[in-house]
């Protein structure tokens, strides 16, 4: 089975608080294995890290085994980071990574 990935690099003022606040909501509904400065989100059709990169980068990978999978993934991830930002909305760009 060949994984596909994607990722996005989101700006975001201070970005831990962003990882804890979707690390705490997702782990209320699905599996979720986290560390102080990384996730990891399984849903039933792949799954997404999230990392930081310094203190105002997020960094959202997606890990799927379709791209029908990995786009699901990515508006997952991307809709509840608007979500707890929505007061100053980032902007996610997700880039293919195979």
């Amino acid at each position: 089975m060949t994984e596909l990935t994607s990722v996005a690099r989101v700006s975001l003022t201070p970005a831990s608080k962003y990882l804890k606040q979707l690390t705490k909501h997702f782990s209320h509904k699905v599996d979720v294995e986290a560390g102080e400065d990384w996730a990891t989100v399984r849903l039933s059709y792949g799954y997404f890290t999230l990392s930081l990169d310094g203190t105002e980068v997020l960094i959202m990978q997606t890990f799927a085994d379709t791209d029908e999978h990995r786009k699901r993934l990515e508006h997952v991830a991307a809709s509840h980071l608007e979500r707890f930002a929505f007061r100053d909305p980032p902007e996610i760009v997700w880039a293919n990574e195979d």
